[in-house]
């Protein structure tokens, strides 16, 4: 075998590429002939990817080349065309946030806001997408970066996959916080110190491990990846108003050594004013969509993951769609926390939502969760299945949904009559009929 891997990855993951590396050593590991090196792709993929398509057809054409012999016998030199490759542009919209609310009443520990956004041209996502945005970074930061670098923040610097002054870099460009492990390890061999295998933000590392004069800070930008887009699913539908998109944003906040940390770009949408001025994409998902207007769904959505089946809902409404519906959903408590309650309401008091069930696991001594109503309904759950109702999961990947799997695992054998093995394959079949989808995350 010869062959080439093209590995998709991104580098905001610590794995970057792994699987493409593993399936390369393991090729070679086999006795196949590498024709081409690796090549690592970023969610940032064209450029690269068409560079590895065009050495694939040239290496094939220069050293692989295969004899034909025509009707006539004459022997001919067939070359592999090397196709033209379509560049995959993102067509960027530019929106204003005309409405920002906090989703969180009173009380709540939370903040989760329902943002909308309105442009100037129409768009064409679908119930399911999402929008991508690409988050500045806290200019509070960028200030004692500048300061602990002690560089002229307006000096012009030329990378090379952005350019501009270094105070603009680190605040629209680059990625300054919870660096790579692999980047980490890359400033320690620059500047001379010895720094533990961890990731780490960038201010804190020029704090721990000064720059030396030996190295220029722009040897460190170049260490630097891109800031990475972050995706929210939609909670609107396109056809209500084609102008006119929803995200449903929870506020991402961790504690690190003892001191509160906030998500980038959840910090940076929860702070923008109603008129501000945003640019996103939108990220196509092609295996998160509705079904036939016909054809019944069940939707488990806790917290944020509420937004993509607002989204279905919505537009299932305009329709007039005759499949029934059926919702889960789940958050801490009903009185602060039942995101988009008037809504839901209303769609059960006019028959859009057959059915409703709801988990608060704090307004009970025992914590109840989403995967513990599906359970007590179990038996019309698989009712509704076995009847060729679609299963869509949305929200956190863990823990909730490994749990809601398991769970949904345990209704096939219980309501099924089914092993073990016979509910996996059955489980496998409705993924392969598109019949159960995840968005989880």
């Amino acid at each position: 075998l010869k062959y080439s891997v093209l590995a998709l990855g991104d580098s905001s993951y610590p794995l970057f590429c792994k699987t493409g590396e593993d399936v390369d050593e393991q090729l070679q590991r086999l006795g196949a002939t590498r024709i081409i090196p690796v090549q690592k792709c970023d969610v940032d993929y064209d450029q690269l990817a068409t560079e590895w398509f065009q050495q694939v057809f040239e290496k094939l054409n220069s050293e692989f080349r295969i004899s034909d012999s025509g009707l006539n016998g004459n022997s001919t030199e067939s070359a592999i065309r090397n196709p033209e490759l379509k560049k995959h542009v993102k067509k960027h919209f530019e929106g204003i946030i005309t409405r920002s609310v906090n989703l969180n009443d009173r009380g709540s520990t939370r903040r989760t806001w329902h943002i909308e956004i309105r442009t100037e041209e129409d768009m064409d996502y679908e119930a399911g997408d999402s929008i991508a945005i690409i988050p500045s970074n806290r200019p509070e930061v960028v200030e004692k970066i500048l300061a602990l670098a002690k560089v002229d923040a307006e000096q012009q610097v030329v990378l090379a996959k952005a350019e501009g002054s270094i105070r603009e870099l680190l605040a629209n460009k680059l990625n300054i916080c919870y660096l790579l492990g692999n980047t980490v390890k890359k400033y320690a061999a620059l500047t001379g110190h010895e720094i533990p295998d961890m990731r780490m933000d960038l201010v804190d590392l020029l704090k721990i491990y000064p720059l030396n004069g030996s190295v220029h800070f722009s040897e460190v930008l170049a260490l630097l990846h891109p800031i990475a887009p972050r995706l929210y699913s939609v909670s609107s539908s396109v056809k209500a108003e084609p102008r006119e998109v929803h995200i449903t944003v929870g506020h991402n906040r961790f504690m690190k050594e003892d001191e509160q940390h906030y998500g980038l770009c959840s910090s940076f949408l929860g702070d923008l004013p109603v008129d501000s001025r945003i640019s996103f994409y939108i990220h196509r998902n092609r295996s998160f969509k509705l079904p036939a207007a016909e054809k019944d769904i069940i939707m488990v959505g806790p917290g944020t993951g509420i937004a993509p089946f607002r989204s279905f809902l919505q537009e299932r409404d305009l329709e007039g769609a005759q499949g029934k519906n059926w919702l889960f959903f789940g958050e801490r408590n009903f009185v602060s926390d039942f995101f988009y309650q008037t809504e839901i309401q209303q769609y059960h008091a006019t028959g859009l939502l057959q059915r409703v069930h709801l988990a608060f696991s704090r307004d009970s001594e025992q914590k109840l969760y989403v995967q513990h109503r599906m359970a007590e309904h179990g038996k019309e759950l698989f009712s509704w299945l076995e009847h060729g109702a679609h299963f869509y999961v949305s929200g956190s990947k863990q823990p909730m949904g490994q749990e809601v799997e398991e769970t949904l695992l345990n209704i096939i054998c219980d309501h099924g009559g089914r092993n073990e093995a016979e509910a996996k394959a059955y489980l496998e079949n409705l993924k392969k009929e598109g019949r159960y989808q995840k968005d989880v995350y």
